[in-house]
């Protein structure tokens, strides 16, 4: 089992994708990227070349999830992965752990957004500045020549 913080997956990851999408992921700092399949492949006491050879993915995609370094990885590519793996859950592949104070406040808020169909404070003004982040990045984009 091999973790990441998601400020790293961020930073390795984020080239070219909406700056919008980075920083309303960035708001999840200190927590952690769990990547679990070399975990899986013990267990079953089997190698990354047949991960690779059963899922049908390159085995340097295999070695790069396995070491954590391969954070580009989509739901075609997972699906493979518990098929080949005989998983129940994407949590057997990666986890997201998240650290004890933001987990404890995102319990409160959803418990609080289910009971009373409202979203919390917090989701609003996430959700405004990502309106204004819209705004000027269009804007931005208006004004090049």
């Amino acid at each position: 089992m091999i973790s990441q913080k998601v400020e790293q997956v961020i930073n390795d990851t984020h080239k070219g994708m909406n700056p919008i999408v980075v920083g309303t992921a960035t708001s999840l700092k200190g927590a952690e990227v769990v990547y679990k399949i070399d975990d899986a492949l013990k267990e079953r006491k089997l190698t990354q070349k047949q991960l690779a050879a059963m899922t049908g993915m390159r085995i340097a995609t295999i070695s790069e999830l396995v070491n954590g370094k391969g954070t580009n990885i989509n739901y075609v590519q997972m699906l493979a992965l518990m098929a080949a793996l005989s998983l129940t859950s994407f949590e057997q592949i990666f986890e997201i752990r998240l650290p004890e104070e933001m987990e404890k406040q995102y319990q409160r808020e959803s418990e609080y957004w289910k009971r009373t169909k409202e979203k919390p404070l917090s989701l609003i003004h996430l959700m405004m500045d990502n309106l204004e982040k819209r705004k000027e990045l269009e804007l931005s984009r208006f004004m090049q020549p």
